[in-house]
């Protein structure tokens, strides 16, 4: 089931508010059953690398996100779009590998191709006169910067008007941290039943 079909058959039922204990267990429902199915279909095909997993258990994230929180919000449903057509919505900075990465092997080129510097002739730095920006017109830049940076950000933004963007930004904001914590509650069960199982070690 794909995380579009998902984010309908939610949207009939009422939607938990993020943080609640019935989003926490739609999400972890969700979750786990993203993870098993992409650990069935790695074991078909192959052994998972490092960053595949890391991937994967991204992708099982962002569709269990977008499945808890239901089709209200604009962005839950951009998320289950992109979730749908393969494709990771934010790519992240450490997702992009360098691309000079085989740049330590090659060698100085020889002292005879060196060019010789040339001197620089010094510029006359003219004094620029000052601008008439009042307060509002650096607030209204500071504040049109502050808009592309969260459409980058919030899935779908890049389609929405500010008042809408404000909106669909804490919206997600407060999913994201419900998503975290509860990913901390399943990380410290998944620690902690080795050692009920072992209580010697």
């Amino acid at each position: 089931m794909s995380a579009s079909s998902m984010l309908s058959s939610s949207s009939s039922s009422s939607q938990p508010a993020p943080g609640s204990k019935k989003f926490r267990h739609t999400f972890l429902k969700n979750l786990l059953r993203g993870l098993r199915k992409g650990a069935a279909a790695a074991a078909s095909s192959r052994a998972m690398t490092l960053d595949e997993r890391r991937i994967a258990v991204r992708r099982a994230a962002d569709a269990a996100l977008a499945t808890a929180r239901g089709a209200a919000p604009r962005w839950s449903r951009s998320l289950a779009a992109e979730l749908s057509q393969g494709r990771l919505l934010r790519p992240r900075r450490d997702d992009a590998q360098p691309a000079a990465s085989s740049s330590s092997g090659c060698k100085p080129p020889p002292a005879s191709k060196m060019l010789r510097r040339i001197p620089r002739r010094r510029r006359v730095i003219r004094a620029r006169p000052k601008s008439k920006a009042t307060a509002s017109d650096l607030a209204r830049v500071m504040a049109r910067k502050r808009a592309r940076a969260l459409r980058e950000i919030v899935p779908g933004g890049r389609g929405m008007d500010e008042c809408t963007l404000l909106g669909e930004t804490l919206d997600y904001a407060v999913s994201l941290k419900a998503q975290i914590e509860a990913m901390q509650l399943l990380l410290r069960t998944l620690i902690q039943a080795p050692k009920e199982k072992n209580p010697s070690t």
